[in-house]
């Protein structure tokens, strides 16, 4: 194959580069929006090139939210339809039409939100177009409109079958050589037609015209792409406010389906302080792109906090690593702190443990009332019980989504569920607004007992729960059922934390007349069959298998099913050979390569290939790279290094770790609060490690095997004394200087117990800086020194005076830590 170009390679041999059949031919997507619902169309093309009867399973990703409206399938030359039937009843006919030689269809929805569609007996050479149709009510966030389309199911942390309570064929498989072309064609209707709009996702063109209804502005595709990360398009500089919609229902005609869609307008009292717990996920699959995106929106999240403000900061893989023991106060200095530890920030801590780090920094700070802040991929197979666990928590969780093809669905339901808030940025996006949405969610004023009030006289027979948290200019949607048009305003009413007065933060009118189509009624009995269980209607329980088979609804109770009886000659005479469509690796996933150029099997095997070979890259022949897409570095696959620490110690740490014995307590201790090298232990590394090789900064201190509760002190109280601020680099060359001079050493080394000639030495040093500066190194703070050397005062060869460990001010949540830990 390879010399062949890549239309050679899929009309001609139908083959991937490693000789699988290409079942998947491509996708093509449309869809129309029109104010708050968006209606769409995704088009799959499957062959069967090969000489045996296959089963193609393929499991793919819809939106958030979003409820199938009907499969349209053309099964050669033929248009078939099929109807959603009850799950168990869909599987036994399924298998039984196999069975019998007959083609079948079935698509069910899978405990991870996803989707698979089977289709079964799909015959030598034949082609199958499947058309599915869905709804999606849309939500403007913070005045604006972010319009997400998930295009692949990227690797996740856990066992997809155990973890993830998916069944074998339901489990995605991923291939580094898959390439699913994709098309897509979006339209905006009425004022939407005017807004601003953009895609941090993909290169888009756009036009302006006209139908019937108005004005329409087309957005698609610049050039051909592939299935290998979400597309995102934003729509800002939208003028919107409370709006009602009403239809008939498609079921019961004598009911009327209503959307009453608010945008809050919640009052604030200048700007509140806010207590945040930033936990960052620093998995192997955040390498690459993701974690230079966390790190941004970390960076950008630092520079929010202000006075008044406390945060702490933690990160997670396999394990969990708390930068802070507590709540730090947002100072100059401690936010300088946390923008070097968010600069030294990588994704080497392996797997996914997110339940575990969760109730790792639930527990931090528990007598303050805080929320979490959570960065990630959300790449983990289980979630069920992390929600169930963070509920329980009594956190709010505002979750940053990031990276090109995050697990929306877990981090919308966590987010949801404890009364938070999620935003989501794309890989190559700009952060900065993504981080202030959240800070303006963060700091809106809490609500309770929120509820709506409908005009007098009027009883709806069904509401949608409302979300436990509402969030200035966040949409809040609810659906009601009635039995005949209402007409007046519908009103929502909230209760500030601090009031036991009920105000009202959105109104909306309700409409005079009914929409014709059936979309919003099925959307609204969509919302009943999730949220209410069995208690359907007010007084009046149906039962959920059957209001999702009336209104044709494909749910974890329901599959879509299609069997086409074959003529007695056109019968399959054994079973098919089962063939799983592999998902695309998502750009950037894992460190594999960056949003940067065209992907294309081409591209990749041309350029990855030639370069691992001939070590250059050979551009022939092939179109020039656009921005922006994906280019695959030559480095290993992540999946090789989800479990490495790619934390590079210098060897020369590491030569003098090994000299320096941790099980000899004179130059290393192990107590609950401090873990480390001595006194004695810093000033024996120094004498034995030539100067130039010392760290210059905090994070050398560390790897040289100084504890973190004496680099805190250092970097918290030391860098900020009496309201000078010292660079990194000055507070520790002045820490090294003191500990390394010679009668520092042989104080130390000479006694076990308090360290009596430290008092002469501190003497001994400001005479020297008085009398002759010249004697000094240049760069050596004297008051720096001499403030470090009050605080020492006291300290012996193998502890640190308890002062270090019990200084006020930024670190004071370190010090109650330390003294709870004490008093247990």
């Amino acid at each position: 194959m390879k010399g062949k170009t890549m239309d050679q390679r899929e009309h001609a041999r139908l083959e991937t580069r490693d000789g699988q059949a290409v079942s998947l031919m491509g996708v093509k997507f449309a869809g129309d929006l029109r104010g708050l619902m968006f209606e769409a169309s995704i088009e799959q093309r499957f062959c069967n090139p090969g000489g045996k009867n296959v089963e193609v399973v393929y499991s793919f990703p819809l939106p958030w939210g979003s409820v199938l409206l009907g499969v349209d399938v053309v099964l050669g030359d033929k248009h078939l339809t099929g109807a959603v039937v009850e799950k168990k009843q869909a599987e036994a006919r399924y298998e039984e039409a196999i069975s019998e030689g007959d083609a079948a269809i079935m698509l069910e929805k899978n405990r991870d939100h996803s989707y698979s569609l089977n289709l079964g007996n799909l015959a030598p050479r034949e082609h199958c177009t499947i058309t599915l149709r869905y709804a999606q009510t849309l939500q403007f966030e913070q005045r604006g409109l972010r319009l997400l389309i998930p295009t692949v199911i990227a690797p996740r942390y856990g066992d997809a079958q155990h973890d993830g309570g998916l069944m074998p064929h339901q489990a995605p498989s991923h291939s580094l050589t898959a390439d699913h072309p994709f098309e897509l064609e979006l339209r905006l209707h009425g004022e939407l037609a005017q807004a601003r709009v953009a895609s941090p996702s993909h290169p888009v063109g756009v036009a302006h015209g006209n139908s019937d209804q108005g004005s329409v502005l087309t957005v698609s595709l610049a050039r051909r792409e592939s299935l290998d990360r979400d597309f995102v398009l934003v729509v800002d500089q939208l003028a919107h406010g409370s709006v009602a919609v009403a239809a008939q229902d498609c079921v019961e005609p004598s009911r009327v389906a209503i959307l009453a869609s608010f945008c809050p307008r919640i009052r604030t009292q200048g700007i509140s302080s806010t207590a945040v717990k930033v936990l960052v996920d620093c998995s192997g699959s955040m390498a690459g792109d993701s974690i230079d995106a966390a790190k941004r929106a970390l960076q950008a999240i630092v520079r929010q906090l202000g006075a008044g403000d406390r945060f702490s900061l933690s990160r997670f893989g396999s394990t969990v690593e708390h930068r802070s023991r507590g709540l730090w106060k947002a100072t100059e200095t401690t936010k300088l702190a946390a923008q070097r530890w968010v600069g030294a920030l990588k994704a080497d801590l392996g797997g996914t443990e997110m339940e575990a780090a969760l109730s790792s920094t639930f527990a931090l700070a528990q007598t303050v009332s805080s929320d979490i802040l959570l960065v990630t991929d959300g790449e983990i197979s289980a979630i069920d019980s992390t929600i169930e666990s963070a509920k329980d928590s009594g956190h709010r969780l505002f979750v940053v989504g990031i990276g090109s093809s995050p697990a929306e669905t877990h981090l919308r339901r966590l987010a949801e569920a404890t009364g938070g808030a999620c935003d989501f940025v794309a890989s190559g996006e700009a952060v900065e607004p993504a981080v202030l949405r959240m800070f303006a969610r963060l700091r809106s004023p809490r609500l309770a007992d929120l509820c709506l009030e409908w005009p007098e006289g009027v009883v709806p027979e069904w509401v949608s729960p409302l979300l436990p948290s509402v969030f200035d200019g966040d949409t809040v949607n609810a659906f009601a059922l009635f039995g005949q048009l209402p007409a007046g305003e519908v009103r929502l009413l909230g209760k500030r934390s601090d009031d036991d007065l009920l105000q009202e933060i959105g109104t909306a009118t309700l409409p005079s007349r009914l929409d014709a189509a059936d979309t919003l009624s099925r959307v609204a009995a969509s919302v009943r069959f999730h949220s209410a269980g069995n208690k359907l209607l007010i007084g009046q329980p149906i039962e959920a298998t059957r209001l999702a088979v009336d209104y044709q609804l494909v749910t974890d109770r329901t599959n879509f099913l299609l069997v086409h009886d074959r003529p007695d000659g056109g019968k399959a005479t054994d079973m098919p050979e089962l063939h799983k469509v592999d998902q695309m690796v998502p750009a950037g996933w894992g460190g594999t390569g960056s949003v940067m150029f065209s992907r294309s099997a081409a591209f990749f095997e041309t350029r990855v290939v030639d370069y691992q070979t001939s070590g250059s890259l050979d551009w022939s022949g092939v179109d020039a790279p656009s921005v922006p897409a994906v280019f695959r570095t030559v480095r290993e696959p992540s999946i090789k290094f989800c479990a490495m620490d790619d934390t590079t110690i210098p060897a020369f740490l590491r030569k003098r770790d090994q000299i320096i014995d941790h099980q000899d307590r004179r130059y290393w201790a192990g107590s609950e609060h401090y873990s480390g090298l001595t006194p004695l232990g810093v000033s024996e590394w120094l004498r034995i490690t030539p100067a130039s090789e010392w760290p210059t900064t905090y994070m050398g201190l560390r790897q040289m095997g100084v504890g973190e509760w004496l680099v805190d002190w250092l970097e918290l109280e030391m860098a900020s004394h009496e309201g000078t601020l010292y660079a990194e680099s000055k507070v520790v060359e002045a820490f090294l200087y003191l500990m390394s001079r010679r009668d520092t050493y042989e104080s130390l080394a000479q006694s076990e117990g308090l360290l009596g000639a430290l008092k002469s030495t501190v003497l001994r040093l400001r005479g020297v800086f008085a009398s002759d500066p010249a004697t000094r190194p240049t760069r050596v703070d004297v008051a720096l020194v001499e403030a470090m050397v009050a605080v020492l005062d006291g300290m012996t060869a193998s502890a640190w005076p308890d002062r270090v460990f019990s200084l006020g001010g930024a670190v004071d949540e370190v010090r109650d830590a330390r003294e709870a830990a004490t008093i247990a």
